[in-house]
């Protein structure tokens, strides 16, 4: 090939390489999730680098006729070694003299055999790229060269020694295939014979073949062929500089084998080796062959040094503040529990001591940026922003304490925290236990994250007791510390059950119009989350909003009214009480003016008996005892019409078949019936005539039975049992009326009522003294 041809084809070469060079370059680069990725160019760099790099690109790209270089860019984990590199190579590829180059990576290529022949193999590759004669004649005089020094041949020449396996083979084959022959039936084992006697025959030629491809090149003159190859490298026009990055990954043994392959080529012109470590990892690992000195033999490797400028930490943490505000500055709202203050307090802290250079900034950006949408729905994050930063913060860098945190559930909320709680010692003494599992340089901020996350446990280190009444501005703003929030920061989903953050507002926003309310409640309620709504209700009717009450308010009297029958279930925490305490405190925040006709209105639209009888009694005078403080937001004239409008619902329900019946509640409506006619004469009137025929009376004893749950000293599931008031049967229907119906009906008869009939009788015979109470009986 002739000397413009030959110049052609290099320039091609190079053009295409770098090309390549240029169009990974100008991949879009990772933000967020896998952004601890290093820099490809010099528009990302942040850290002004970029003449740095093109100083070390000059230094690099001069030709050494005699003997190659070896420098080092050093510099310790997260400082930005790989980031220099990409931003030296892109300066290599800008100049028109600049040096060819190889990214070699050994971390990718398993065991230190394997590392030596991928790093021969990997620069002829290179050496040879042009694919002229020349280029081909340099890649094969270094894989030569290669070849002695690994001992490349040493698998070949094995592969000829297995000529006497085969042999063996061969012999065993010929007996079964004589064995055949004298009668035995094996036709397969014949013609496998036959099938290796053709074989056989080639098989000294091919051993011979793979012993003289694989002989002891070592045996070959080193001298002669590292001449060759100087010959060679010298005709090259540009040198090449070989980046071997990532060498503190290897384990010790293959950095030393590296590092003896990288010295005994250290003086072949023109090459140039740019190796990429942490100096005490490496240092480290040369110890056991340097008499514990390996600072002293790298100097011996290394030629000169390029040290990493020092990023100032106040630049780190402006990078972060600047990533931070780009992926989570939408989620930076008061409605998401962000405040400059708290946010300030936090970041200050505990988070920014733990940022100590780039790497720990791309750590912890990446894991928000992973997690953040696990949270958010649209503008809605479903937790408490600065809590969820937080508790990421510890995630990354604190896992333990982080994983610790969950399983301590009850001592982080407090929640059984209360005047003359005898567990103080024991929690305090297990809050320092969770300090323990972070390293002593780190407590500090560990105890004050743990201070900003759980207020309730701030005592345990010698800070504030809260009282209960901060629980609810806890709640109102997502805090991990509320019980309610907690267990979706770290199971990363909203509870089955239980109705997301989004959702909610959503339901918010829906209260504007009656159409868009009522569609809203039957999603809700088709998704089985009815519960959850009131609870949120309950939790959060600071957010429910005034300006739609009027729609609003008959929303949660119908809500209400669904949950009358499960106000049994837990009498301290049901969806009947959530609900109708909900009620009670929305009318509170309406207006004055507009309150009592707002509440006399829902009633009238809903019929909501129950609900309207309980804001009734906790409106009323007469209901309220003398040590109770009245605190009553509806005025005595709103509570006389809305008794008026009760009494004429439940007349209208009386007279209307079996409507009162199927009411959830009935026994509670029948009293409540009573105290606002002023008289038994009305409910009892209505009562005799449901139970003039033998199934309407099965039917009522079924209604007025009730249901429970009991437990007995060591048992470990409870009892269910049934009973009757004694009071209400003998207000409403009378005992001795209730004994001849029951002893005239055959419960066998009404399969659906044959409980409530069995307890009834049983019970009617106990309070006439026909029959002793059984122990434990209710």
């Amino acid at each position: 090939m002739t000397g413009p041809l030959l110049r052609l084809s290099a320039w091609r070469a190079r053009r295409r390489a770098r090309l390549g060079a240029k169009a990974k370059r100008t991949e879009r680069p990772d933000s967020g999730i896998g952004a601890e990725s290093p820099i490809r160019k010099a528009s990302e760099d942040r850290l002004r680098r970029a003449d740095f790099a093109g100083r070390i690109a000059g230094v690099l790209s001069e030709l050494s006729l005699r003997e190659g270089r070896v420098f080092a860019i050093r510099g310790g984990w997260g400082f930005g070694k790989s980031s220099l590199k990409n931003l030296i190579t892109e300066r290599l590829d800008a100049k028109s003299d600049g040096a060819d180059w190889l990214d070699f990576n050994p971390w990718q290529w398993g065991d230190s055999d394997a590392i030596a022949r991928a790093l021969f193999g990997q620069i002829a590759d290179r050496l040879g790229w042009e694919h002229s004669k020349a280029a081909l004649a340099r890649a094969e005089a270094l894989r030569r060269y290669g070849a002695i020094l690994t001992g490349a041949g040493a698998p070949l020449k094995e592969a000829g020694g297995v000529r006497h396996l085969i042999s063996t083979v061969l012999t065993n084959a010929s007996v079964i295939a004589i064995a055949s022959a004298i009668g035995f039936d094996l036709p397969t084992a014949a013609k496998v014979a036959a099938v290796l006697a053709l074989i056989s025959v080639g098989t000294a030629l091919l051993g011979r073949v793979l012993s003289y491809l694989g002989r002891d090149l070592g045996g070959e003159p080193l001298d002669k062929v590292r001449e060759a190859l100087e010959i060679r490298l010298r005709e090259l026009d540009r040198p090449l500089v070989v980046f071997v990055d990532d060498i503190d990954r290897l384990e010790p043994e293959q950095i030393r084998m590296l590092l003896r392959q990288v010295k005994a080529n250290a003086n072949l012109p023109n090459i140039v080796f740019v190796l990429l470590f942490q100096p005490s990892i490496v240092e480290w690992a040369l110890d056991p062959v340097a008499d514990g000195d390996g600072r002293a033999l790298l100097e011996k490797v290394v030629q000169a040094s390029f040290d990493l400028p020092a990023v100032p930490l106040s630049v780190v943490h402006r990078i972060f503040g600047e990533e931070l505000s780009e992926l989570a500055g939408p989620y930076a709202t008061e409605a998401n529990g962000f405040s400059t203050t708290r946010w300030g307090n936090v970041f200050v802290g505990c988070i920014q001591p733990l940022l100590r250079n780039m790497r720990d900034t791309r750590r912890l950006i990446s894991s928000i940026a992973v997690h953040m949408p696990l949270h958010a729905a649209g503008a809605v994050f479903e937790v408490n922003i600065v809590d969820f930063l937080l508790l990421e913060t510890l995630r990354v860098f604190e896992p333990d304490l982080h994983e610790a945190l969950f399983r301590e559930r009850e001592l982080v909320l407090q929640e059984l925290h209360f005047q003359g709680y005898g567990r103080r010692d024991a929690d305090k003494a297990a809050a320092e236990r969770l300090l323990e599992i972070v390293q002593e340089e780190r407590r500090v901020i560990a105890r004050d994250a743990l201070k900003e996350l759980f207020p309730p446990l701030e005592w345990a280190f010698g800070g504030k007791n809260y009282a209960d009444d901060f629980r609810t501005s806890w709640l109102a703003a997502k805090r991990v510390c509320s019980s309610h929030y907690f267990p979706r920061y770290f199971e990363l989903q909203t509870a089955v059950g239980e109705m997301s953050e989004s959702r909610f507002v959503a339901f918010l926003a829906a209260t504007a119009t009656e159409g868009e309310l009522a569609v809203a409640i039957a999603d809700v309620e088709a998704d089985g989350l009815l519960p959850s709504l009131v609870a949120r209700f309950d939790e959060s009717v600071d957010r429910l909003p005034v300006e739609n009450a009027a729609v609003l308010l008959p929303g949660m009297f119908g809500i209400a009214q669904k949950f009358t029958g499960l106000r049994d279930v837990n009498p301290f925490n049901s969806p009947w009480l959530s609900a109708w305490r909900a009620t009670s405190w929305f009318l509170r925040r309406i207006p004055e003016g507009i309150r009592g006709d707002l509440a006399l209105d829902a009633l009238r639209q809903t019929k909501a008996l129950s609900i309207a009888a309980i804001l009734i009694h906790l409106n009323a005078p007469a209901d309220q005892k003398e040590s109770d403080t009245l605190d009553m937001w509806l005025d005595l004239s709103t509570v006389q019409k809305m008794k008026a409008e009760w009494l004429r619902l439940i007349r209208s329900r009386a007279a209307n078949g079996d409507a009162l019946i199927a009411e959830q509640d009935l026994m509670s409506l029948l009293y409540r019936w009573r105290d606002y006619a002023g008289s038994l004469e009305e409910p009892r009137e209505w009562m005799l005539a449901a139970i003039r025929t033998d199934e309407g009376f099965a039917n009522i004893a079924t209604r007025m039975m009730s249901r429970g749950t009991s437990h007995s000293w060591g048992d470990r599931a409870p009892t269910p049992h049934n009973r009757f008031n004694r009071e209400t049967i003998n207000d409403f229907i009378g005992i001795d009326v209730a004994k001849g119906r029951c002893d005239a009906i055959d419960p066998a008869e009404f399969p659906e009522h044959e409980e409530a009939l069995r307890v009834l009788h049983s019970s009617l015979d106990m309070w006439l003294g026909l029959r002793e109470r059984a122990p434990f009986e209710f």
